[in-house]
């Protein structure tokens, strides 16, 4: 056979694609053991440089230290969770008046059709959807009742958050044993400390961004008189880790259950505009100062990786696999030979 049909860059190429099906068949099978790695890893991140700060200033022992921050973090967990199912389940116990207001805006629906001399027989009865509602809110309530896996999942994590804050040392000994080139090891020692100081800031800065996020809605809704106020400031500022669908997944379920529980038609409109109003607030007041352009992801990459962390992991990788992007691009931009191909995650540079 003559080799030099054999064309190394093809070679290259189909060597690159193999290796990333691979991956993503990975991604997928052992998605069940992966997910509690991967928020580990989040939960670690964001913890770091917080606990490395406690640990100079205290003095207390690093396991001891790591071991206080983790159980903090559980209650805390667990309390969020509990506190979303008790109200879930009593917006689902209180169905029946929703179901009336469907029926409200039936007739009145039908009446305006009929007006316009449309044959409103013909058309989806719109009644139905009381009876879809309820059957929903059952499924729903099943589903967030099942909170034995949800709790075995965050404990599984906590564990393994314990295990890599503990022997964060390793990983930086394993280089120094590896490598006797004093200059390599310093270049990977340079993109360790950077990756781990840009995710840890960005994570760190997300949370706290993502809390002060809940309380402006929490307050706008109060003032708007929507009932599970706290409920839904909590679940938009979960939504808010999503970026671009979270939030409008938000103004979605906020406007159609202001639609459902007023009378007036601007509660709607004024609901929706509190998710866009924090939400623009966040963008370009809080985010700049508390987070900063930390990934330095383009638009589309950040929409590619929260598109394809949901088809792969639902959405755990609609939050995780952003970071994990990060970390990517850190990485490719430390290196000659893969430096070009990070021109494609970041943002171009003005003209």
């Amino acid at each position: 056979m003559d080799q030099s049909i054999i064309n190394p860059h093809t070679t290259r190429f189909t060597i690159n694609l193999f290796l990333f099906c691979l991956i993503i068949f990975i991604l997928i099978v052992a998605k069940n053991f992966l997910i509690p790695i991967a928020w580990a890893l989040l939960i670690s991140l964001a913890s770091l440089k917080f606990l490395e700060r406690m640990h100079k200033k205290f003095r207390i022992r690093w396991g001891l230290l790591v071991i206080i921050h983790l159980l903090v973090l559980l209650f805390i967990i667990l309390g969020v969770v509990t506190f979303l199912f008790a109200e879930v389940k009593s917006i689902i116990e209180n169905s029946p008046e929703l179901d009336d207001k469907i029926m409200i805006i039936d007739q009145n629906f039908r009446a305006w059709l009929s007006g316009l001399g449309v044959d409103t027989e013909e058309l989806f009865n719109i009644r139905s959807l009381g009876k879809r509602l309820t059957d929903f809110s059952q499924y729903l309530l099943q589903f967030v009742g099942n909170v034995g896996q949800v709790f075995g999942d965050i404990f599984l994590s906590l564990i393994y958050s314990f295990f890599f804050l503990f022997y964060k040392d390793v990983l930086e000994r394993f280089f120094v044993m590896k490598y006797d080139d004093r200059a390599k090891l310093q270049r990977i020692k340079g993109i360790a400390d950077r990756s781990l100081s840009v995710i840890s800031d960005y994570l760190f800065g997300t949370l706290i961004m993502t809390l002060l996020m809940g309380v402006m809605i929490y307050v706008l809704l109060l003032l708007l008189g929507i009932r599970y106020a706290l409920f839904w400031a909590v679940f938009a500022a979960v939504l808010n880790l999503i970026p671009y669908i979270g939030n409008a997944i938000a103004m979605v379920a906020f406007g159609v259950y202001a639609v459902l529980t007023k009378d007036s038609l601007w509660y709607p409109v004024l609901a929706v505009g509190v998710v866009f109003f924090s939400n623009a607030v966040q963008e370009n007041i809080v985010r700049p100062l508390i987070v900063g352009d930390k990934l330095s992801l383009n638009a589309l990459t950040v929409f590619i990786s929260v598109v394809g962390g949901g088809i792969l992991w639902g959405i755990t990788g609609m939050i995780v696999f952003l970071p994990i992007v990060g970390i990517i691009k850190i990485i490719l931009e430390n290196s000659e030979k893969t430096r070009p191909y990070s021109l494609f995650f970041g943002e171009p540079k003005p003209r």
